[in-house]
């Protein structure tokens, strides 16, 4: 999806809050390996059933990740790095991962691994501080299991590319809302989803130099919401505090919030991960813009869901970013100039399914919400 923007303009004394959902080129983690050798791995449970949609990577005698991918819904993957001796190691969402004896590539046959492993328990871990950046040793162990989970949905959505092929179509939409919800203006694009991932945001270190609002209230605003790439970054991890957290309001959900560290002075995201109890799996990314001017006094927020297609693999299933319309109440006698608000802006996407199990997997998880 190329990237684009409501530009910043100025209608009256009406402000307009610009919102950007750049698109990202997929990633593939063995585009930058020289393809000597290659290894096909197959996955089964104890039972004998496929593994489908778990990260499965070559690791080096350092424990590095070589290469990585996403088993198929057969439980098959294709991996290449240069001869040697390596393990495999395989992660799966709601289970401990699992890594193999060494085996040495080129390999003439199929690798046959059984992967059953302990369930990771997510409803017993106890939230014991409010504190975002001072936990104890225990707030960091649980926000380590929680992590480690958020962490394969968002590594397995970075990967899938040949999952999305004939999935259906994405669509970007703009709308102006009154105050009462009545849609002024509207737009909506739809594009093909052939096997690229149909939305991102624009490169870490941009968000991390000039913060994920730009602009003023004389010029507008332009916005930016993380996408699984700014998410995993060492950027996001180095200017953001976490803790573990849950809410009456979200019941059978773990969440992981995150705030930007105390001296940060750009314009950033407070928010949660929210992560189903049961089967460990992410379901949506909350947040709203903090230190953004005038804003700050203005409900600014957006959205990120997350679905498991039918071969395993990940996306971003529906996004929406919700902006203040802004207008200025000019200074008259002792009062000083105010800013109200008139509407709203909304800039959001999403995926309609031409698969119907996907279609039905998106509508259970809409229903949650």
């Amino acid at each position: 999806m190329p990237g684009g923007c409501i530009g910043p303009t100025r209608g009256g004394r009406v402000l307009l809050g610009a919102i950007c959902f750049a698109g990202a080129l997929p990633f593939d983690a063995a585009s930058s390996q020289a393809a000597q050798s290659e290894l096909r791995v197959k996955l089964r449970s104890n039972d004998g059933v496929a593994v489908a949609g778990a990260l499965v990577a070559l690791l080096d005698s350092s424990d590095r990740v070589v290469t990585e991918g996403l088993s198929s819904e057969s439980g098959t993957r294709l991996l290449r790095a240069p001869s040697g001796v390596y393990r495999v190691r395989t992660r799966r969402i709601g289970f401990r991962p699992f890594v193999s004896s060494p085996v040495s590539i080129p390999r003439p046959d199929e690798l046959l691994l059984v992967v059953e492993t302990n369930r990771v328990v997510l409803d017993r871990i106890v939230v014991t501080s409010k504190s975002q950046c001072g936990r104890g040793e225990r707030d960091s162990r649980a926000l380590g299991i929680v992590w480690d989970e958020i962490d394969k949905a968002l590594r397995a959505s970075q990967l899938t590319t040949a999952d999305l092929a004939g999935l259906g179509r994405g669509r970007v939409y703009r709308k102006e809302l009154r105050l009462d919800g009545i849609v002024t203006a509207a737009d909506t694009t739809f594009f093909n989803i052939v096997d690229e991932r149909p939305f991102g945001a624009i490169d870490p270190d941009s968000l991390e130099r000039a913060g994920y609002v730009l602009g003023d209230e004389k010029n507008g605003w332009t916005f930016y919401a993380p996408d699984e790439t700014v998410l995993l970054s060492e950027q996001f991890a180095a200017t953001h505090c976490f803790s573990v957290v849950r809410e009456d309001e979200r019941p059978g959900e773990i969440g992981v919030a995150f705030e930007p560290v105390s001296h940060r002075a750009v314009a950033d995201i407070v928010g949660v991960l929210w992560v189903d109890e049961r089967s460990a799996e992410l379901r949506e990314v909350v947040f709203h813009y903090v230190n953004g001017g005038v804003l700050k006094r203005f409900e600014a927020t957006g959205f990120t869901r997350f679905l498991r297609v039918p071969s395993g693999a990940w996306i971003v299933d529906e996004w929406l970013l919700r902006l203040p319309r802004l207008a200025l109440r000019p200074a008259s006698g002792y009062s000083a100039e105010q800013y109200k608000v008139i509407g709203y802006y909304e800039h959001g996407g999403g995926i309609q399914y031409t698969k119907p199990q996907a279609q039905g997997a998106a509508d259970s998880l809409k229903t949650k919400h």
